[in-house]
């Protein structure tokens, strides 16, 4: 729930400051995030609006992330400051979201993905990657894709659960896993392959409430989003392949926009010089 809040309050930063193609490559190379100047401020409210959360909740957790200096605030709302984008912790995160938006590219040019809709030539050839123009524009993605889902799922809080339990129900089988063809041909993990997770395990490592988690639990497999099983939950292939249904229309054009965006600010040139290690398999 911090990354995301995090992530939310960055992108209503830098929204005006990175606006134009010029200023997204200005501000694009490892070493250039917007000034604290060039960030504007954003309230709680709105924050907490824009996630629909409950204020409270928006207000304590900004509240200790302020303490841990990874936001400041003054009148005319919080922050993320530049500061927080020159660590080391950050610069790692910045090139690791480059580096899957590569590994996506390739996977989706190797698809066939791109020859019906073919990407821009970049108008500029920066002379320093575009690593936090890429992750700008990924988390833009991500955002979006994210307030889809919730919808699915009712609220954030009810997403960061459900993505956390279907994770946590395949992560014992890491590679070796040997996924079973759905009926439209997608390969999708065996609901008895699965492990389901208690309700103390889920709360520990999502970082939410025993008694919240169990709650919503409940109602999730109410709702046959979630299913009890063995003691624990999982999230069974039916409601994967219900919400990549759902998903499907909306996610192909907010994907084709993040690699345009990509395209325009010389990103995907600077992944076609990359070794192979980048390509898909």
């Amino acid at each position: 729930m911090d990354a995301l809040l995090v992530a939310t309050i960055v992108q209503a930063n830098v929204d005006v400051a990175t606006a134009g193609l010029d200023e997204q490559v200005a501000f694009g190379a490892l070493d250039r995030p917007p000034p604290d100047m060039a960030r504007r401020r954003v309230s709680i409210s709105r924050v907490a609006d824009s996630l629909d959360l409950r204020f409270e909740t928006v207000r304590r957790r900004i509240n200790r992330l302020k303490e841990k200096g990874a936001i400041v605030s003054d009148a005319a709302g919080v922050i993320v400051p530049e500061s927080y984008f020159h660590t080391p912790a950050n610069a790692a995160t910045v090139i690791a979201i480059d580096a899957l938006a590569a590994q996506t590219y390739w996977r989706l040019a190797d698809l066939g993905y791109f020859n019906d809709r073919p990407l821009p030539s970049p108008p500029y050839h920066p002379p320093e990657h575009p690593y936090r123009a890429v992750a700008r524009h990924f988390m833009s993605y991500a955002l979006r894709l994210g307030g889809e889902m919730r919808l699915l799922c009712v609220d954030y809080m009810n997403l960061l659960l459900v993505l956390n339990l279907s994770y946590l129900n395949t992560a014992d089988l890491g590679d070796a896993r040997s996924p079973t063809p759905a009926a439209d041909g997608a390969p999708l993990v065996a609901d008895a392959d699965k492990t389901p997770v208690s309700i103390a395990a889920l709360a520990r490592d999502s970082g939410v409430p025993f008694e919240t988690t169990r709650r919503r639990l409940a109602k999730l497999a109410e709702q046959d989003i979630c299913r009890a099983v063995g003691g624990g939950y999982i999230i069974p292939t039916d409601t994967i392949l219900r919400f990549a249904q759902t998903l499907a229309p909306v996610n192909e054009m907010n994907l084709t926009r993040l690699y345009r965006n990509c395209a325009l600010v010389g990103a995907v040139e600077g992944w076609q010089t990359k070794p192979p290690i980048f390509k898909a398999s």
